[in-house]
């Protein structure tokens, strides 16, 4: 008896773990993210040139607007005006987000 105890904490906090769910967002409702038009599922409707894609990873605490702030850093640092195909993914050690940093021919509209 004394054995199973342990047995069945370990299995009470695996099914406490193992069923939480948790809502991150950030939000680009208006196409746009600290100066910088963003696309994560539509893709736009002017000329580009693609310039690198970029994927940053980061801890729990990073969250999405953390790691989209230096997503954008990084792709102003390369000389882009736009990021396409941003995806932000979470994993049970962490999250990444990516996307590929583009310069749009006429710029930012």
């Amino acid at each position: 008896m004394k054995n199973l105890v342990p047995l069945a904490i370990a299995i009470f906090f695996l099914g406490l773990l193992g069923s939480c769910t948790t809502t991150r967002t950030f939000s680009t409702a208006d196409g746009s993210y600290e100066g910088m038009e963003i696309y994560t599922v539509k893709s736009p409707e002017k000329d580009f040139e693609e310039i690198k894609f970029i994927h940053v990873q980061g801890g729990w605490p990073s969250g999405p607007k953390g790691m989209m702030d230096i997503l954008v850093k990084r792709a102003k640092s390369e000389g882009a005006n736009g990021l396409i195909n941003v995806q932000y993914n979470r994993l049970h050690v962490g999250a990444s987000i990516s996307g590929t940093a583009v310069k749009f021919e006429n710029g930012v509209e």
